[in-house]
């Protein structure tokens, strides 16, 4: 007998079938820790560390030969637990996460190869269970709901052959002797039974009570970005969002998004005007204060009497960026946000400052859904706001000197619209280049007088502080454009690639703020129509963003709006009701209740058939025990309440209740059965032909027995 690493080859062990419940566990003990790693909570190398100790153990115990380790091996472990997560959280994983789960997977290994009794074999499917949820909590891909059905599949055999043994502990040697006795009901209750579930958990899942936001997410690396929405931003940096084709808003609108509404597709997110140090700040607290959201009212974005709170409505999708700043369209005047915006319904109010930015009480940590009304020209945004901040020059001479050179006689003081689109025009005869490394502090001088290379930021922030030096007040804006058409129609996917920077600049009391783009025309994002070749990944990422927005963001606010539209259309239909007259209400509303009467009673039926009926299965079975199900079978249909499980002394008083004609064939298929059965006496030649002339002899003497 040997001994590998502290394992050692058991002797006969008390708890029956072992072997096959360790096989079963190992089954599960394979599938509930892959998620972990897909999802960055668990490194590639401890998966296969695992993944290879369980895979050596279990095929040890498919040979036959058990390990189990010995007293003085768990009590190292034991002693090793704590040393282990301190030195794993300090030096390994470094997240309380990661180490807890490194402790569970180091736990199942050691409780797998341990059992000793009938309740460690529960403790280790405990453990189990623990891994899966953990693979499940911490996965944001609707990948995970394929998983989670594969788990079902799995995890219903396992669980029915675990009753199986329980049933049969008393009696093990007829799981070798019978193999019926091993086999599960077929593919339809298996079907049935993970079906029945997932609908059972649709209800419970959109009803039942949950807490205002998910104060734990799992750790998921795909989600830590850097947007360059943050209330600072370098403007010779670009964070990674630009680079990344993720999906972060999903729009929709009453009127089609073609190729020709690129205008519509301008979402303003935050304006920055204090320029310090070579950075955009965040805007000073002051100016426009909250406004209350609540219950769908409107928030405006223009004065009112200049078409504020009318146009189309565009529903915006937004997953969390990183910021409290709420992205909307150049072109909209009013918003309506639904509680589900917010963590905490009582305090549904926005805040709206000095530079029209619109800021959340909070940063979302899910996607929210909220509306934008539009027109087809932009609202005139007349107040200075900032003006004031937003004209302080950087005092460079290098900037002041190329203004003037390229305004060339146009006064800024009496036509600064025109100066600004000297300046815009000016720019974008430049070079667009995305990949640009940091040049220090004179980057934007240096990027005029000599590079002329860059990117949207650097090309915002260039025009913004070159108008600043003429005396034009400018504002430094962020946000996003464009987006590709779905591949259905009917939406716009944006991604991080459609990120985007531009300048608003004051052009007098009479004009107010305007929009200028000085980046070259190849550097700006479009509203595009993808190939053919990439609208299976738009029809991917379009699932993966609906799985954030209906499964993982699903909250509180989701549930009222829910109820709310229920209310609604019950009392839509009461109110047709009522006005269609008092009698034809009674006819319809007897009509429904035959209806839902008879629908409750085909499933009262159903599910009695189900109770009662249950199937005798024949094919494959030995032909003494085949004729016994069938005489079953046929008894259960004549009215004895019999089921597959009903012993052989069971079975016999039910034929015998039909006379002495019909008793005597039942019994010789009987004693055929428990000969073959309990007696382990193989079927003699020419018995399958003598037990279906006993069965048809049976069907003739209870006459009204129907045909096989």
């Amino acid at each position: 007998m040997s001994a590998v690493a502290g394992v050692a080859a058991s002797p006969a062990v008390a708890i029956p079938f072992l072997k096959e419940r360790l096989l079963a566990l190992g089954t599960l003990a394979l599938l509930a820790p892959v998620p972990l790693f897909f999802s960055n909570a668990l490194e590639l190398a401890v998966l296969l560390v695992y993944l290879g100790v369980l895979g050596y153990f279990l095929l040890r115990v498919r040979r036959g030969r058990i390990p189990r380790l010995g007293n003085l091996a768990l009590n190292l472990a034991g002693l090793l637990y704590l040393p282990v997560i301190v030195l794993d959280a300090r030096f390994g994983s470094h997240t309380l996460l990661k180490t807890m789960l490194h402790l569970l997977l180091f736990t199942t290994l050691f409780k797998i190869a341990a059992i000793r009794k009938e309740r460690d074999l529960s403790l280790a499917l405990v453990l189990l269970v623990l891994l899966f949820v953990a693979s499940v909590s911490t996965s944001f891909h609707y990948a995970i709901l394929l998983y989670v059905i594969l788990v079902a599949f799995v995890a219903w055999a396992v669980l029915v052959k675990w009753a199986l043994w329980r049933d049969l502990a008393a009696a093990p040697e007829e799981w070798n002797r019978d193999r019926a006795v091993r086999e599960l009901p077929g593919r339809g209750p298996l079907v049935t039974s993970v079906l029945s579930t997932v609908l059972l958990a649709v209800p419970f899942f959109l009803f039942l009570p949950r807490l205002k936001a998910p104060y734990v997410r799992g750790a998921d690396a795909g989600r830590e970005i850097t947007t360059g929405f943050s209330e600072n931003v370098d403007p010779d940096l670009f964070g990674a969002l630009k680079q990344n084709d993720r999906v972060f808003l999903r729009i929709t609108s009453e009127e089609p998004l073609g190729e020709g509404a690129a205008a519509v597709l301008r979402l303003r997110t935050l304006a920055l005007s204090r320029w310090e140090g070579g950075v955009w700040k965040k805007p000073m607290e002051r100016g426009g204060g909250g406004v209350s959201a609540g219950r769908g009212s409107l928030i405006l974005l223009a004065p009112r009497g200049r078409g504020a709170g009318g146009g189309v409505a565009m529903t915006i999708d937004l997953t969390p960026i990183q910021t409290r700043y709420l992205p909307y369209p150049v072109l909209g005047n009013a918003l309506r946000l639904s509680e589900g915006s917010f963590r905490n319904p009582g305090l549904a109010y926005v805040e709206r400052d000095a530079a029209r930015n619109v800021r959340l009480p909070s940063e979302p940590d899910r996607t929210i859904q909220y509306t934008a009304l539009y027109g087809t020209r932009e609202v005139p945004d007349l107040e200075p706001g900032d003006a004031a901040e937003a004209a302080r020059a950087a005092g460079s001479s290098t900037l002041r000197a190329f203004a003037l050179e390229t305004l060339s006689g146009i006064d800024p003081a009496t036509d600064p619209e025109a100066a600004a689109r000297a300046i815009e025009a000016a720019l974008q005869r430049w070079t667009y280049e995305l990949d640009l490394q940091p040049r220090g502090p004179n980057a934007v001088e240096d990027f005029v007088a000599n590079r002329r290379k860059g990117h949207c930021q650097t090309f915002a922030t260039a025009m913004a502080l070159l108008l600043r030096e003429v005396g034009v007040p400018t504002r430094f804006v962020t946000g996003f454009l464009g987006g590709e058409i779905g591949a259905f129609g009917g939406y716009v996917l944006v991604r991080g690639q459609n990120v985007h920077a531009w300048v608003e600049a004051w052009c007098g009391p009479s004009k107010g703020w305007i929009m200028f783009d000085p980046t070259p025309v190849r550097g700006q994002p479009r509203l595009e129509r993808v190939p053919v070749s990439q609208r299976l990944r738009q029809v991917t990422d379009g699932l993966e963003f609906a799985y954030d927005r209906f499964i993982l963001s699903f909250g509180q606010g989701d549930q009222a709006e829910i109820l709310r539209k229920i209310r609604e259309a019950t009392g839509g239909a009461l109110d047709v009701l009522r006005r269609t007259g008092a009698a034809p209400v009674r006819r319809r509303g007897m009509a429904v209740g035959l209806w839902v009467a008879a629908g409750f009673l085909a499933v009262l039926f159903f599910v009695r058939r189900r109770v009662r009926g249950t199937p005798w299965k024949t094919r494959g079975l030995a032909p003494a025990s085949a004729a016994y199900r069938r005489l079953q079978k046929a008894l259960h249909r004549l009215g004895a309440p019999l089921t597959s499980a009903s012993v052989p002394a069971e079975t016999l008083a039910a034929a015998v209740a039909l006379g002495p004609h019909a008793a005597r064939p039942a019994e010789a298929i009987i004693r055929a059965y428990v000969r073959e059965s309990f007696g382990g006496l193989a079927a003699a030649d020419g018995e399958e032909d003598r037990l279906r002339g006993l069965f048809k002899e049976f069907r003739v003497a209870a006459h009204r027995l129907p045909a096989q």
